[in-house]
């Protein structure tokens, strides 16, 4: 791309804010276009824009490794302002299908955390670039293009508002938007509006509604556990994940699955909980200071789009996010994601050439393991075609394996962190404990 003076990221999240941190290397300016009032919100408070923001965030371990390389220095700086440290293997206790994983020292340290209180600290980073411009509580309804000689468009910008007042709005010109909206992101529309295919979607049924409420505890309530995380099976739609946060709080957060109604306030939550919670975590809970309201949220399904099939895409604009893929958040890889999508797109600005052919590809890549594994998860919990119920067996073979074996409990605990290719079940020596209980 040539000309570079002006980039444009249509959404603030994570996925956006990674994003403006790699174009502030390649453009003298970045501006950042989010709906939501970001110098409005009280510290440590999700924003309306980020409806799981309530809800647990894991962060999967090959995220937080690019993280750190993306942002030098955040993890210590969040280690400091108080989020927690554990150890994947041996100090979060995971049960799925019935099989509570055998830990042990994995060597995969973590970093327990409230996704606004990673958020924050990663937009202090970014606008602290003087590149880097932010236009909160504004939107942008439309794409400005041309058509070359050839018919072909190019993107040359924006059309954005600031508030409902603001209905004419202004063109804001770019050399390159970037759509970081998340899974409803107006780019297929705008493709539509361009004369080109949308991208072909592929989607994981999931059917979970989430509930969460935060609780006053120290870190070290459950001795040196830090995690406790219960996966739901077809017999019991109902899972839980119980994780340690910052500045002495614990996140308790139940996913109901198959059209189970999700607990709406205090007496439901704990009543729920008590179905699948162990009974530590329960005695703790029932004596624990709440500091917020229960919180809902439903996840229809996973969808991904596949942009990489696309054969004709105009110049000047990228998706990347939850806008390409988005998963189950159970899983902990949509942050993953984009960080990782953020990293492959420093790497295709810096090689010059088609940058969205290129771009796609890399991030397809980047969401295929993560896809795979939240197939596996979700396709055990729900009913689905013969291939889904193959991959449902496998996990749950695996599952009861882990429970048993280190070797296996150390194998998926790298997958689902992402630090490790599927291909690792596979190898002999694991699929043979797999397969032969007791080798």
């Amino acid at each position: 791309m040539t000309g570079r003076t002006h980039a444009v990221v249509v959404g603030g999240g994570m996925a956006g804010l990674c994003t403006a941190a790699v174009l502030a290397g390649h453009f003298p300016r970045v501006t950042v276009v989010e709906r939501d009032r970001i110098s409005e919100l009280r510290p440590g408070v999700a924003r309306r824009g980020v409806p799981q923001g309530p809800h647990v965030s894991l962060l999967a371990l090959r995220g937080i490794q690019q993280l750190d390389a993306l942002f030098p220095g955040l993890l210590s700086q969040c280690l400091a302002d108080g989020a927690v440290a554990a150890e994947a293997g041996s100090q979060v206790r995971v049960t799925f299908h019935g099989h509570r994983l055998r830990q042990n020292d994995a060597g995969l340290d973590i970093l327990l955390a409230s996704r606004p209180f990673l958020e924050e600290r990663i937009r202090a980073r970014v606008l602290h670039d003087p590149a880097v411009t932010l236009l909160e509580g504004t939107h942008a309804s439309a794409l400005l293009a041309d058509r070359n000689h050839s018919g072909r468009s190019g993107v040359r910008g924006v059309r954005v508002h600031s508030g409902q007042a603001d209905a004419a709005g202004r063109e804001l010109a770019a050399d390159l938007v970037v759509d970081a909206t998340g899974r409803g992101a107006r780019s297929g529309a705008w493709l539509a509006q361009l004369g080109y295919e949308q991208a072909p979607e592929q989607g994981i049924p999931a059917d979970v509604s989430y509930a969460s409420r935060h609780f006053s505890l120290p870190p070290d309530v459950l001795g040196t556990d830090r995690a406790v995380v219960i996966g739901a099976t077809q017999q019991q739609p109902l899972g839980m994940t119980f994780v340690a946060q910052e500045a002495g709080t614990w996140v308790l957060s139940l996913q109901s699955y198959s059209g189970r109604r999700p607990p709406r306030d205090a007496d439901e939550l704990l009543a729920a909980a008590a179905e699948i919670a162990p009974a530590d975590v329960m005695r703790h809970l029932r004596g624990a200071e709440a500091i917020d309201p229960v919180s809902v949220h439903r996840f229809p399904s996973g969808i991904r789009r596949h942009y990489q099939r696309l054969r004709r895409f105009p110049t000047g604009l990228l998706v990347i996010g939850d806008a390409i893929c988005s998963i189950n958040p159970v899983y902990g890889s949509g942050m993953a994601m984009a960080v990782a999508q953020a990293i492959e797109l420093d790497d295709c600005l810096g090689r010059g050439g088609p940058l969205a052919p290129r771009f796609f590809q890399a991030a397809h890549r980047t969401t295929r393991q993560s896809w795979r594994v939240a197939a596996c998860g979700d396709y055990s919990i729900n009913q689905g075609n013969r291939a889904s119920h193959v991959l449902g067996a496998c996990f749950r073979r695996t599952m009861a394996a882990a429970a048993r074996d280190p070797a296996v409990a150390t194998a998926v605990v790298q997958l689902i962190g992402l630090t490790a290719s599927p291909r690792q079940l596979a190898r002999p020596g694991i699929l043979r404990r797999i397969l032969v209980p007791g080798r």
